[in-house]
């Protein structure tokens, strides 16, 4: 317990919301000294300063790749949107080169599933509608062919600011969903007491993708707890042809441990090789 709260208090003081000024280490990209950085936009240019005004050097697409060599200080706002510029290093007709990308131009994540590239990424920000109210994150799914044709995408909007502090994807199986291939999984969490971590989940058919079931789950120390659990058909206590959430809510009592009172409740979602159907 002693851990969480201590994370509480250090993500309290840094300032990781993509569409906010001064997240020159900290934001939802987290790109690290030699990581290679995606490429997520349609066109990406490789600048020779770190301004959007500088001469270009060479331009990439979707699901190109570069080096991370060295963070500037320099920002740029785009699209709402306020990053870091990276010098970056790359290949190009047989020769090491090196330039300045922005980092609103990367992938949060990539992925390989046979020969497609499944990428996610923020396309732009829109802003709360008053003051002091969190953005919105228009964040979209794109699977990319081998020759870097766009075969399928997908939008979603995320709530942001303090609500995604972080992001996270990952790959998983089918997990005996007819028709699909494999299913990406995409967290935005905001890391603290009362703010929700929100999972969003993609079926992909090996040419398309197709919206699952979404979960949350959300704990305010001493007070509330929900919890929600999706249940694919391979899980243990998941059903053929169908996705069971559980919904588990605890309210603590006055000594902020013990459990006073627990609600479970079920959904039954029926899959037809489509779509996610709710009984």
């Amino acid at each position: 317990m002693k851990q969480f709260f201590l994370s509480i208090l250090l993500l309290a003081a840094i300032p990781a919301a993509a569409q906010l000024s001064g997240n020159i280490e900290y934001n939802l990209w987290r790109v690290q000294q030699g990581d290679t950085i995606t490429i997520f936009s349609d066109k990406a240019y490789i600048r020779q300063s770190p301004s959007s005004q500088a001469p270009i050097v060479d331009s990439f697409t979707t699901g190109n790749t570069v080096i991370a060599a060295k963070l500037t200080e320099t920002e740029l706002t785009l699209k709402g949107m306020t990053a870091p510029w990276w010098q970056v290093r790359y290949k190009a007709g047989g020769k090491q080169k090196e330039g300045y990308l922005w980092l609103g131009l990367a992938a949060l994540g990539q992925y390989k599933k046979d020969s497609v590239q499944l990428l996610y990424g923020i396309e732009k920000v829109i802003p709360g509608a008053a003051k002091g109210d969190d953005p919105k994150y228009v964040v979209v799914l794109k699977a990319m062919s081998t020759t870097h044709h766009l075969l399928d995408k997908k939008e979603l909007i995320v709530t942001g600011g303090q609500f995604a502090i972080s992001a996270e994807g990952k790959l998983l199986g089918s997990m005996g969903l007819d028709k699909l291939t494999a299913i990406l999984r995409l967290c935005f969490s905001g890391e603290a007491c009362g703010i929700p971590t929100d999972y969003y989940y993609y079926g992909w058919t090996g040419n398309k993708f197709l919206p699952l079931p979404q979960k949350s789950s959300m704990f305010d120390a001493g007070a509330i707890s929900h919890d929600e659990v999706l249940l694919f058909p391979k899980e243990p206590g998941g059903q053929a042809g169908k996705i069971i959430k559980v919904i588990k809510d605890e309210e603590f009592g006055e000594d902020g441990e013990k459990v006073v009172k627990t609600t479970t409740n079920r959904e039954v979602f029926v899959w037809d090789g489509a779509k996610a159907t709710k009984k």
